[in-house]
């Protein structure tokens, strides 16, 4: 047995009911005796730290970015030179695995802002950072089961001595089906789609559009603004909607957009996803003349959103950049909507489209009660009540809105309290409407209305649902089919009936895949789909048995330290190394020619925001 007063000797230190001047000089005996005590507490830490690492919680590093953006792998950040808006890209790609050597051709050159789409060359010179540092539970899965969308660590199936981090998806038994970027559970019964909990949903969203940061120099150029007032009519810009001239008024410095309204009629603010590429910027920078089309959210993921560049060869490697191919459905609308005055019969209507079934959070501001509608354009816009409840809103003051339609359940935040609409929200959807495809309208997804209130809306941040891409195996045999099918879904989103009908024809093949989970075992997917090998990839069986499962990952305790001082950068204390010609390897280090290429600095501090619970 350990002694339990040397244990607090370790961790408090002796203690004496004598005052310190009456205790007696030691003896050489005692002295013996004291040094035998602290390397027996000493031992006795250590086996508390490796029976707490054996059996509760261990780090790991996480190495690349295939769970992005809930966990980043080696990775690189900046700022927007253009918008401003913070980019993170992954540099695993930069290292060849397992010698912590640069490859020839493999850094990092340009990222793309998913924001507004300008090519930012400067990262080129901003270090590479490790990934993110996280504890594992082990707990958990020795004394119960893992529950599905756990992040968890596991034995590599065809390479047991690897550990590997994935969301799990599926449970043993069952048959998963991928399709449309959703996972459903397939029973005799039919498919039951697999829903994230509201909270675990609300953490995992990816950024489409933040208001808080435009493209100045583009909208000055003449691009149109996300935002705008908009109309509704039988014929339209987009869909059936056109610019209106009244309505709201929008502030272009501080990002605010107002009404005031004291008709029944409503006003609407409507979301465009005028989403420019790097060649929108390259023809302003140029001065020619813009071309901007509205197009369909698709899933691009600005992790994966980087050019690589060759040291030896001193060119740019083949361009990297997955545009996202796939029409994302699944979206939430965040925003502050301060409200000024209230009369009668007053309406805030919130709108989000998915193909022909538009989803409307109608909230009376008199009252607080907000209603659930589904719109239905193949009905004549026939609207059907889905649920009502209660919320805070009541009368003037200052919300923070979010709502959502992800995973086919509608969510209402307010103030960051979920809205109880019950079980309703949740929606049974059969027949064609399960597979929807994208409408004109689809190109304004999302609307913000007010009638007989005064407010002002701001804060816009639009977000969209992770999207489980179905590509593997079915490509593997068939890479150059699936590269055609690829490239005219791309250059198909601006415009949905195209898109819809190339989707119609081959989506079944390329976007939809069945994966039976064995008995005992579980299927692992990444949260960065097209950069993940998971699950869809795994030659030797699809999923992961019970008895490779090492634990749930549970928080983020080092994300990696912010250098600070010399412009922010820091000072260079080592530098990367890269393999050369004929085994050579050569050191970065800053030259005349070349800013070189750090690997650590001091000084830094913590990273404090991004030390979190993982979701």
């Amino acid at each position: 047995m350990f002694d339990k007063n040397k244990i607090s000797s370790f961790f408090f230190g002796k203690s004496s009911s004598k005052p310190a001047e009456e205790e007696p000089k030691e003896t050489p005996p005692k002295r013996k005796e004291s040094m035998r005590d602290t390397v027996e507490s000493i031992l006795f830490a250590f086996v508390l730290a490796f029976l707490f690492r054996t059996f509760e919680a261990e780090a790991f590093v996480i190495p690349t970015g295939s769970m992005a953006p809930t966990l980043y792998g080696r990775h690189k950040e900046t700022t927007c030179t253009q918008c401003g808006f913070h980019i993170t890209v992954g540099a695993s790609d930069e290292v060849i695995r397992g010698s912590g050597l640069l490859g020839n051709g493999a850094r990092v050159k340009t990222a793309i802002c998913p924001n507004c789409g300008f090519e930012n060359d400067q990262i080129y010179d901003e270090m590479a950072f490790n990934g993110d540092r996280i504890l594992v539970n082990k707990y958990p899965y020795e004394f119960g089961d893992p529950e599905r969308f756990d992040v968890f660590v596991f034995k590599y199936p065809e390479e047991p001595k690897t550990n590997y981090i994935k969301r799990l998806v599926g449970l043993p038994g069952e048959l998963i089906r991928i399709r449309q970027g959703s996972v459903y559970k397939v029973t005799e019964n039919g498919e039951e789609i697999l829903r994230k909990s509201p909270n675990k949903q609300r953490h995992l969203q990816i950024p489409v559009y933040d208001d808080n940061f435009p493209p100045v120099q583009l909208l000055e150029a003449g691009w149109p603004e996300r935002w705008a007032t908009m109309k509704q009519g039988e014929v339209g810009q987009l869909g059936n909607w056109s610019d209106a001239s009244t309505g709201w008024q929008a502030a272009s410095e501080s990002r605010e957009y107002s009404i005031t309204s004291d008709q029944a009629e409503r006003s609407w603010l409507r979301y465009r996803h005028y989403f420019p590429s790097p060649k929108d910027w390259f023809s302003m920078n140029n001065g020619r003349d813009l071309d901007p089309q509205a197009s369909l959210i698709a899933d691009f993921c600005a992790y994966n959103a980087y050019t690589g560049y060759d040291i030896m060869q001193n060119r740019t490697t083949a361009n990297s950049v997955d545009s996202g191919k796939y029409w994302v459905r699944d979206l939430t609308i965040n925003f502050d909507l301060e409200i000024h005055d209230v009369k009668s019969d007053p309406e805030i209507v919130i709108e989000l489209c998915e193909g022909t079934s538009w989803y409307q959070c109608v909230i009376n501001p008199e009252t607080g009660v907000a209603t659930l509608l589904e719109i239905n354009t193949q009905l004549e816009h026939r609207a059907t009540e889905i649920s009502k409840a209660r919320t805070s809103i009541t009368g003037p003051g200052n919300y923070q809105i979010s709502y959502a339609n992800v995973d086919d359940r509608l969510c209402l935040w307010v103030n960051n309290s979920l809205v109880d609409f019950g079980e309703a929200a949740s929606l049974s959807i059969a027949g064609a409407t399960a597979n929807p495809f994208p409408e004109q309208n689809d190109l304004t997804p999302v609307g913000i209305a007010a009638a007989n209130v005064s407010a002002t809306v701001s804060g816009l941040l639009l977000e969209r649902d992770l999207y489980y891409r179905a590509d593997f195996p079915a490509y593997t045999a068939k890479n150059s089919e699936n590269s055609k099918f690829e490239g005219k879904l791309v250059n198909a989103l601006h415009d949905p009936d195209e898109w819809a009908d190339l989707y119609l024809q081959d989506g079944d093949l390329y976007d939809s895949l069945d994966i039976q989970v064995g008995p005992n075992h579980y299927l692992a997917l990444g949260d960065n789909s097209p950069r993940s090998l998971d699950g869809r990839l795994w030659k030797g069986g699809q999923s992961v048995p019970r008895e490779y499962l090492v634990g749930k990952a549970f928080f983020i305790y080092w994300p990696h330290g912010v250098p600070f001082l010399n412009g922010g950068r820091g000072f260079p204390i080592t530098y990367n190394k890269m393999q050369g010609d004929r085994g050579r390897v050569v050191t970065l280090k800053k030259t005349q020619e070349e800013n070189g290429y750090p690997k650590y600095v001091l000084p830094f501090y913590p990273q404090f925001w991004r030390m979190h619970r993982i979701y």
